[in-house]
C-alpha cells in the first residue's frame, strides 16, 4: 500500500506559475548597459525587487505586476538610444513616441493591478466571500491537475464508410440490348370546352350625369391660393379666392452662404494638424518656421493659411524639435 502523500496541489502549481512568471521576466527585458554576467544577474535581480514591491498574492496580481517592470524597462531602454541618436530628428521622434507608449502602457497596467487589488481585498473582508474564493480556487487548480495527468484526449474512432453500391453489368457485344420498361402514360380525356355566359344589356338609368348636372363646392370652403394659380382660374371662381401673401423678405445676410456639409463639419484641430505636418513633412514645416512664413524660394506646394500660423506658433515636441540647427529632411 502507498502511503506516500500527495503534494499540495496549490503550492506546487503556485510554484510553476511563479517559476514560468520568472523565465518569462528575464526573456522580456532589454539588455543590460554592460554586457556582463554580473550585469545581467543585477538586471534580473531589481526587476525581482519592482515586482515584490507591488505586493502580489496570486498568479494573477504576480503577471499583471510582471508587464508593469517589463514596459518601465523597455520605456528606459528607448530613453537610453534616444540619447544615443541628438541631432537626428526622425529618429528622435520615433523614439519618443515609443517612450510615451511604453510610458502611458505601464501607467495602465499599474492601474489595473491596483484596482485588482483593491477588489480582492474588499472580498478578504467578507468571510463568507474569502471562503468560497479558496474553494473555488482548490477546484479549479485541482480539475487542471487532473486534467494534466490524464494526458491528450484519444481521437475519436473514424466512420467506416459504406461500401459501393455494385456497377450494373454491360451486354456483351453483339447481343441484343435490353429492352427499358416505360412509365406509362395517363390518358387524358377532352375537357368540355367552357360556355361563355352572355353579357347583361347596360342600364341606361344608371348612366353617370351629364357634366353640366355636376355642381362645384362652395368657393368659401376652398383652400387660398397664390396670385399666380388664381389667374389661370376662370373668371368666375378667381375673384372669391383669396391670395396667398408671400413671406416678407428679411433683411440680407452678410457674408457667404455656409452649405450643409460645412455646417456639419466638426472645428478643425490644427495643433494636430501642424504636428503632423512635422512628422510628414520636416524640412518644409522648418523652413516655414525659420521664415516666419512661406520662403520666396520654396519649391513644394504651401499649406493653407490656418495650417501655416500653427505650424509657426507651435510649441509641441514635434515642432520644436525642427527649431535646432540640423536640416531636416523630407
Amino acid at each position: 500500500m502507498n502511503n506516500i502523500a500527495s503534494p499540495d496541489l496549490t503550492v506546487v502549481l503556485t510554484f510553476h506559475s511563479y517559476y514560468q512568471l520568472y523565465h518569462t521576466l528575464a526573456g522580456t527585458l532589454p539588455p543590460p548597459v554592460n554586457d556582463t554576467p554580473e550585469a545581467l544577474a543585477a538586471r534580473t535581480h531589481a526587476a525581482m525587487d519592482k515586482v515584490a514591491a507591488m505586493l502580489p498574492t496570486n498568479a494573477n496580481e504576480a503577471e499583471l505586476a510582471a508587464q508593469c517592470v517589463a514596459m518601465r524597462a523597455q520605456a528606459d531602454h528607448v530613453l537610453r538610444a534616444l540619447r544615443k541618436h541628438e541631432g537626428d530628428i526622425a529618429v528622435e521622434m520615433k523614439l519618443n513616441a515609443q517612450y510615451n507608449a511604453m510610458v502611458r502602457t505601464s501607467s495602465a497596467v499599474l492601474g489595473r493591478l491596483q484596482r485588482t487589488q483593491a477588489i480582492r481585498h474588499k472580498r478578504e473582508a467578507d468571510g463568507a466571500a474569502l471562503k468560497a474564493d479558496e474553494s473555488t480556487q482548490y477546484v479549479v487548480t485541482r480539475w487542471m491537475q487532473q486534467a494534466m495527468e490524464a494526458g491528450p484526449v484519444p481521437a475519436a474512432p473514424t466512420a467506416e464508410r459504406a461500401a459501393p453500391a455494385p456497377a450494373a453489368e454491360l451486354p456483351a457485344p453483339g447481343s441484343d440490348p435490353v429492352p427499358i420498361a416505360q412509365p406509362p402514360v395517363p390518358s387524358v380525356a377532352a375537357a368540355p370546352a367552357p360556355e361563355l355566359a352572355a353579357a347583361p344589356p347596360p342600364d341606361l338609368a344608371a348612366a353617370p350625369p351629364p357634366a353640366a348636372a355636376l355642381t362645384l363646392p362652395p368657393v368659401s370652403v376652398l383652400p387660398p391660393v397664390s396670385a399666380p394659380v388664381a389667374a389661370c382660374l376662370p373668371a368666375a371662381i378667381a375673384p372669391g379666392l383669396r391670395a396667398t401673401p408671400e413671406p416678407a423678405a428679411g433683411p440680407p445676410r452678410s457674408g457667404p452662404m455656409a452649405s450643409p456639409a460645412e455646417a456639419d463639419e466638426p472645428p478643425r484641430d490644427l495643433p494636430t494638424e501642424a504636428e503632423r505636418y512635422a512628422v510628414v513633412y520636416p524640412r518644409r514645416a522648418q523652413e516655414i518656421r525659420r521664415y516666419g512664413g512661406l520662403p520666396p524660394d520654396c519649391t513644394f506646394g504651401p499649406p493653407d493659411d490656418e495650417l501655416m500660423r500653427a505650424i509657426i506658433n507651435g510649441s509641441s515636441p514635434a515642432l520644436r524639435a525642427l527649431d535646432g540647427p540640423n536640416p531636416a529632411a523630407d
